[in-house]
């Protein structure tokens, strides 16, 4: 094969290999949902959800990134070697759909609330959002304020397993910390408290704060929705 003939044979080749790469391909993208889990069964151990190797730990968080559709969600307690299911149903979760999953109650009698976070909202000013769940086991509404102000200014009253909306609270450092108290509603009765440090007051965003435990010996921690 002369030069000539062979300089036209490369280049047939290589029309061909840009021709090829220049074809329109189908990119498929995977449908994701979010799922927030809390951990805030009294007394309860880390848990794992399905094959994730990040852990929830007891009184604490994680989220997850979910495909999409009829999903089984199992929690279990790994601790001992020995798999204790903490929660195991199917849920339908959708594209972009963002779900928060509470666990409360009791080794042995775990309860849960499930819902789809449609109401989070966005602020403008020197604001942060913050609402409250109530799973402490007992039965008992609790009230919640900030300190200096009147019981059950914030929140009159939550039933067990219940969530409140968002309520804004001041984000100006000026001000200090934020220290919410959480009261037995029908007697006033100081619970428990929980401070938002000055430096971290979580300004234009949104926190969750849960309770849980028994009436004897309250935990309340912080979940960030951001």
């Amino acid at each position: 094969m002369n030069m000539k003939l062979k300089l036209f044979a490369v280049c047939i080749a290589l029309n061909t290999i840009i021709l090829t790469s220049c074809k329109k391909q189908d990119i498929k993208s995977t449908s994701l949902a979010s799922l927030l889990v809390t951990n805030a069964v009294s007394g309860g151990g880390n848990l794992l959800l399905g094959t994730n190797a990040a852990p929830i730990y007891n009184n604490s968080y994680q989220v997850y990134g979910m495909l999409t559709g009829s999903k089984e969600i199992n929690l279990v307690d790994t601790a001992g070697g020995i798999n204790k299911v903490y929660f195991n149903q199917t849920k339908d979760l959708e594209n972009g759909g963002l779900y928060s999953l509470f666990l409360g109650g009791i080794k042995g009698a775990v309860d849960e609330v499930f819902i789809k976070e449609e109401n989070i909202p966005s602020h403008s000013g020197d604001v942060f959002g913050t609402r409250v769940i109530n799973m402490v086991t007992g039965n008992a509404l609790i009230s919640i304020n900030l300190a200096g102000r009147s019981n059950g200014s914030l929140i009159p009253g939550l039933a067990y397993k219940e969530i409140s909306t968002f309520n804004d609270v001041s984000s100006q450092t000026a001000e200090g910390d934020k220290v919410f108290e959480f009261r037995n509603a029908d007697t006033g009765s100081l619970i428990t408290s929980f401070t938002v440090p000055a430096y971290d007051l979580p300004r234009f965003r949104n926190i969750t704060l849960v309770i849980s435990g028994n009436l004897n010996s309250v935990t309340a921690f912080r979940i960030n929705n951001y």
